[in-house]
């Protein structure tokens, strides 16, 4: 197993490409420690993944709160002994042209999509550069490349974490830390429409995909799953899309 003696931590667990990389990492041999919001869903997913026979917990967090964030990471090393591989997998999402859009929003989205991110990973590196060891993976989407009607200030949130991943990789790697961000498109479970869009509007939204589909929630994890593994060991400030070519740089 390629994770076998590592603990993970996942903050945004129960989220679609969240929940699929917790239980990747489980496979893969990984001590995983899940977070979100949501306390009775976090319990039952880890339980779940006990039952199966994986090392898994669940610890309640938001991650607008630093206090919250950094007690998680805290909690995590205390009770394992190190903190080798974090994935912030949270985001907040809003649709609406930015004329009509409000200031509540942006807030929301400067909370959730870049603060959480730099108080989940501040925390993290302080055990981090201790033991000169460690992976950060930091998902985003490709708005934050190219840009996305109605998503205005999400895509610049999007676009942050990739400054922010590139930059923070530039500082670690004297204590041979990787940060990288993985930059999802659509991403479905199944091929249908998700609520908000028509079936018509979705097939056009699929016909600028060269596969013409959405990914699937495991496909996300296959990249962090090799990001956090010895084989990605050389891989470092790097904004790698996984959505089936719609964006090509």
């Amino acid at each position: 197993m390629l994770l076998e003696n590592r603990v993970a931590l996942v903050f945004g667990a129960l989220g679609l490409a969240g929940s699929a990389i917790t239980r990747d990492l489980c496979a893969q041999g990984a001590t995983v420690v899940a977070s979100a919001r949501r306390e009775t869903e976090g319990e039952s997913l880890a339980a779940e993944l006990v039952s199966a026979g994986h090392q898994a917990s669940f610890k309640q967090a938001d991650v607008t709160s630093r206090e919250q964030v950094t007690k998680v990471v805290d909690e995590t090393v205390a009770e394992h002994g190190q903190l080798d591989i974090l994935v912030n997998a949270f985001s907040v999402d809003h649709l609406r042209r930015f004329l009509d859009d409000d200031e509540k929003y942006w807030d929301a989205m400067l909370d959730t999509n870049l603060k959480g991110l730099f108080y989940s990973c501040h925390a993290a590196l302080q055990h981090m550069t201790k033991k000169d060891y460690g992976r950060i993976i930091n998902l985003t989407s490709d708005s934050g490349k190219i840009g996305a009607s109605m998503e205005t200030v999400q895509a610049a949130t999007k676009a942050g974490t990739i400054g922010f991943s590139k930059s923070l990789a530039r500082e670690m790697a004297r204590h041979t830390i990787t940060v990288n961000a993985v930059c999802m498109g659509p991403t479905r479970p199944t091929a249908e429409a998700p609520e908000g869009f028509s079936e018509e509007g979705w097939k056009s939204f699929m016909r600028l995909t060269p596969f013409h589909r959405p990914a699937l929630p495991a496909e996300v994890a296959g990249l962090v799953r090799f990001l956090a593994s010895s084989e990605g060991s050389f891989v470092t400030g790097q904004a790698v899309s996984v959505s089936g070519g719609l964006t090509m740089c």
